[in-house]
């Protein structure tokens, strides 16, 4: 093999593994589904890693003891083959598992609203046509834990999925005041949920993953009080697949 073919199969498995290694942002503003309801407020902000972003001017964010995940939800396309029922609830209790279990190393996580207290919504949404509520879970699935979730899903929904996109919202748990809201792409080698046959969904949990310890990293920064004797998280980098 000459030198240069040698440079250039080296050169070809750098951007290769560089590609498949870990998630990142999609290039444009994303589409958006009908989660947030009120979209007129987010715009892309440089200081604040998401496709777009509104955070309320004023707020007191140092008052707030506790996080209250109130739920985690997909949003399908109504015209695309959808993912099995199994297979919904899976996706949708992998982003609140991922997310409780990421915030309450930091944070006192409530049961319900209260004084003080963050409301936090959550939802994984594809990026084409109509969009409908298919799943919404409220509350940890036991037997849907991390990496044996992304392992547990069926391979022959992975490729119907489209491309996805996740939404949250941060509220007064006890008003209902939108605080902050976001709306952010991620993508593997090609997209989040790609338009190619996926045997696994480790990029799925590789940004659900990022997104959730970016959410604490925002929240202690912000001022949010941790709980006692809890370190302060560091900036995540996106999250490598499985």
């Amino acid at each position: 093999m000459t030198t240069y073919r040698r440079v250039l199969v080296v050169v070809l498995a750098v951007i290769l593994l560089s590609g498949c290694a870990a998630t990142r942002a999609r290039r444009g503003e994303p589409e958006v589904s009908s989660f947030l309801g009120d979209y007129s407020r987010l715009e892309p902000n440089p200081a604040i890693p998401a496709a777009l972003s509104y955070v309320r001017p004023g707020v007191q964010w140092s008052r707030f003891k506790a996080i209250y995940l109130q739920s985690a939800a997909l949003y399908l396309t109504e015209s695309a083959r959808q993912p099995s029922a199994e297979d919904q609830e899976r996706l949708a209790g992998m982003l609140y598992n991922t997310l409780r279990e990421e915030l309450e190393k930091y944070f006192v996580l409530a049961s319900g609203p209260g004084p003080d207290t963050l409301g936090l919504r959550v939802a994984l949404t594809q990026a084409q046509g109509a969009r409908v509520a298919a799943r919404v879970v409220t509350t940890v699935i036991p037997q849907l834990r991390l990496l044996s979730t992304a392992g547990g899903l069926g391979a022959d929904t992975a490729g119907t999925v489209g491309s996805a996109t996740m939404e949250m919202e941060v509220l007064d748990s006890t008003t209902g005041e939108r605080l902050a809201a976001a709306v952010d792409e991620r993508a593997g080698t090609r997209a989040l949920f790609a338009g190619r046959a996926y045997t696994r969904w480790g990029d799925v949990q590789a940004a659900i993953t990022y997104w959730s310890q970016l959410k604490a990293y925002q929240f202690a920064r912000a001022g949010v009080q941790l709980r006692p004797g809890a370190a302060t998280p560091g900036e995540p980098q996106p999250a490598r697949s499985l």
